[in-house]
């Protein structure tokens, strides 16, 4: 028994050496080379042209080895697409018999690659691997149920390497040059191993070209099944520079990133690490603007569905351009964030961002709530006030000149913002400027409802502080008239019928005290509706100056030429306060009480103002008329009547009118004065006449009518009683941007009328004498009878 083991030992050692001593033969005898063509036939048959340009060797103890000294790869009948100096590739020997893969090492040297898309959109890669038809398939062989295959490779090396892209499609060329990869300890057994890449990058179309070059160094950890990656204390160098004709950009920038990844039925991902370390970016325009954006710093992580994760960034932005001198900003920001496991609900905390402008730091406080099936948000903001109007300045931003030299020194806001896909809702809007608090809510309709609510209560606004400031003029009132610009500049503004037609807006705006144009109002109230093209007023309401007023207006867009109606009224108005501060007009002073009903139509604001009809009424005690004097113009009538000398000097320039009614009628932008009933010292006026609004002039013609009992109270003496009780017409007519002294005289017919009544009165006393004289008695009261009948014809 003892002996028989001694050979069977002896026979199994003999086997072993003879297999080694074989295999070692096969290394020194055999030349690899004679496998060439076999190799390269093999090739083939999987769509490739392979020609084996250097020599080949080989190695089997103690590792199976294989080196390729030049080589060369084309689809069939095509050009060369890669071709590399040398490859080499080690496996450790033993393990294969238990199915393992231990790579020892695999190097490539000198690879380059030339990849194409032709103009019908083929790549010259797309016939490799494809089989002749007439070649039959290979089964696959069942699975044995045998333990996964592991590999492990202790060294990888790819250097000196090149890759071309071009697409004639799109016209698109890149290139990695210098490419180079390397790592070792390479396992799928969830152990670290460190891989590091390096390439330059160089990318070109039509439009732009790329010029970048990338460092990685990163350490990996693989399972056997490749489901579960870990990419941990990873560093990429980023070097960028982007041309194109409007600006350069280029980047250099650091990031470090750490990621966790599983594969399987959904894909699970976590950044552990996120950091952007010492980032510059600069973009320079053509038009001479540059952004450098420096310092750029971001830390953060990102887990979903785990514990909330800070967020840092700053960085300081500098800009300037040929006409501005250079603008430097510094940003900060600190956040908390948390996405859900699902990716679905998104959570941002604790959010602050901080603007550092020249000397004024804005801050921008809040947080937010987002989820994306089914699609919903809400987001709290809040801007701490800030001198707006110096950031404005720091920035190089030209704001309009405003009155107020303090105005938007003081800007702030506080709003909730939430919706989904069919509205975004704003509410709890609550504004400072300045000295005023705005707040109120508003939403709007997305897709085919894009209905607009709106709800704003403002305390108090002096909007006379966010205009141009009114130029002091030191010219008489008939200047500034002058100088005043015509409303003819708006004649050609189209009515905006399109806009109109399609809004869907409710809106309500309550005013506690606002200021335009020097018009003090309280207490205001709009309502607006606009729907299928219909924009209704009702009401805009309020105080001015302490007179209460209500309008009510309604514009129809849908006729081919838009519709307009109008009416208001108002109680005990200033009028001389309000035209003065709305429209500069000293001409008329005094509290009335005024009420109207308008209507209108046309396609632009001249043809609304052309096509105007409707009334107005005036009822007011107490007027006055400047650069007018009614009795004045009476005065001088009466003078040239009894051929007396008219001094002109020291008559007051205006005409204090008393107990006034008027009645206005409009037909197509012209104002008929239809009824005037007034009364200028003792005076009784009554007259018409015309306001044409289209050229901004008028026509009156004011009969005066003076009784004998009030004659001593005038400011001229009157010696004639033809001049009493009777209608003496004064003519007001002139433009309203030139009213003066002439602009209303005395109709000097009356004098004409006043003569042929004299010589009619003459004429009829001589014929009443010769009928006494020559009939007398019954007969002569006869004859004067007829006379006078005959007469007054």
């Amino acid at each position: 028994m003892g002996r028989a083991l001694k050979y069977a030992i002896i026979t199994i050692v003999s086997v072993v050496l003879v297999a080694v001593l074989a295999a070692a033969s096969l290394a020194f005898w055999i030349d690899p080379n004679i496998f060439k063509d076999d190799i390269e036939a093999l090739a083939a048959e999987q769509g490739l042209t392979l020609k084996l340009e250097g020599d080949l060797a080989w190695q089997v103890w103690p590792n199976i080895q294989i080196v390729i000294n030049g080589a060369s790869v084309a689809p069939k009948d095509d050009a060369e697409i890669m071709r590399f100096e040398q490859a080499q590739l080690s496996v450790a020997l033993m393990p294969l018999l238990n199915k393992d893969i231990i790579v020892q090492g695999i190097s490539l040297v000198g690879v380059k690659a030339s990849l194409s898309v032709d103009e019908n959109g083929k790549g010259n890669w797309t016939s490799i691997g494809k089989q002749d038809s007439n070649t039959p398939e290979t089964p696959t062989p069942a699975d044995t149920g045998s333990q996964p295959l592991q590999l492990a490779i202790a060294k990888l090396a790819l250097s000196n390497s090149q890759i071309i892209y071009s697409n004639k499609q799109t016209g698109q060329h890149i290139e990695l040059d210098g490419l180079s990869l390397s790592g070792s300890d390479i396992q799928l057994n969830s152990q670290a191993f460190p891989l590091e890449l390096e390439s330059d990058i160089r990318f070109t179309d039509s439009q732009q070209s790329v010029e970048a070059s990338i460092h990685l160094n990163s350490l990996i950890t693989v399972n056997s099944d490749f489901n579960d990656i870990v990419i941990d204390d990873s560093t990429l160098n980023l070097s960028l520079e982007q041309k194109n004709e409007l600006a350069t950009l280029s980047v250099n920038s650091e990031l470090n990133v750490g990621a966790e990844l599983k594969l399987g039925d959904t894909v699970v991902w976590r950044l552990p690490k996120l950091s952007l370390i010492d980032t510059d970016i600069r973009y320079a325009g053509s038009d001479g603007s540059d952004i450098e954006i420096s310092a750029l710093s971001l830390n953060g992580s990102v887990i979903p569905g785990g514990e909330v994760s800070t967020i840092t960034l700053s960085t300081g932005i500098r800009y300037s351009a040929t006409t501005q001198a250079p603008i430097d900003t510094q940003l900060k920001l600190n956040s908390g964030l948390r996405i859900d496991e699902d990716l679905n609900a998104v959570n941002v905390s604790d959010l602050k961002l901080t603007a550092q402008v020249g000397n004024e730091t804005m801050t921008l406080n809040g947080g937010a709530n987002a989820t994306l099936s089914p699609l919903g948000y809400q987001t709290t903001l809040t801007l701490l006030p800030s001198n707006l109007k110096k950031v404005a300045n720091t920035l190089g931003v030209e704001l309009p000149a405003m009155a107020e030299p303090n105005a938007l020194s003081k800007v702030g806001a506080e709003v909730t913002i939430s919706g989904d896909d069919k509205r975004i809702n704003v509410s709890k809007l609550r504004t400072t400027l300045d000295s005023s608090i705005i707040s109120g809510n508003a939403s709007v309709g997305l897709g085919d409802s894009q209905a607009i609510k709106l709800a704003l209560n403002i305390d108090n606004i002096n909007l006379d502080h966010y205009l141009p400031p009114v130029e002091e003029s030191k010219q008489e009132t008939t200047t500034k008239q002058a100088e005043t610009p015509s409303p003819a500049g708006d004649t050609e503004v189209p009515i905006p019928r399109e806009l109109l037609n399609s809004l869907d807006v409710d809106a309500k705006v309550q005013i506690g005290a606002l200021t335009a144009n020097q018009l003090p109002f309280t207490d205001l109230l709009l309502q607006l509706n606009t729907k299928n093209g219909v924009s209704s007023i009702s009401p805009l309401s309020g105080s001015v100056y302490d007179s209460p007023f209500t309008l009510d207006a309604q514009l129809d867009s849908r006729p081919t030429e838009a519709r307009m109606l109008m009416k208001g009224s108002s109680k005990q108005l200033p009028l001389g306060k309000v035209l003065k501060d709305a429209a500069a007009i000293e001409q008329l002073s005094g509290i009335s009480d005024v009420s109207f009903n308008l209507n209108t139509s046309g396609n632009t604001v001249a043809g609304l103002k052309k096509q105007l009809n409707g009334n107005i009424e005036l009822s007011a005690q107490e007027l006055r008329l400047s650069n007018m004097n009614i009795e004045k113009a009476f005065c001088q009538l009466v003078a040239k009547f009894q051929q007396e000398t008219f001094d002109a000097t020291d008559w007051p320039m205006f005409s204090d009118l008393k107990d006034t009614t008027t009645k206005i009628t409009i037909k197509d932008g012209v104002a008929k004065i239809e009824t005037l009933s007034s009364g200028v010292t003792k005076l009784v006026l009554s007259g018409n006449g015309k306001i044409n609004l289209n050229d901004d002039s008028f026509d009156v013609v004011i009969s005066t009518r003076l009784a004998q009992a009030d004659q001593n109270e005038m400011a001229c003496k009157i010696n004639n009683e033809k001049l009493l009780n009777r209608d003496i017409p004064i003519r007001c007519k002139a433009a309203f941007d030139s009213v003066g002294a002439t602009s209303c005289l005395p109709d000097f017919r009356v004098i004409e009328d006043i003569a042929k009544e004299k010589a009619k009165e003459k004429i009829n006393e001589k014929a009443k004498e010769l009928i006494d004289k020559k009939m007398g008695g019954e007969n002569g009261e006869a004859a004067k009878q007829l006379f006078n009948q005959f007469f007054n014809k």
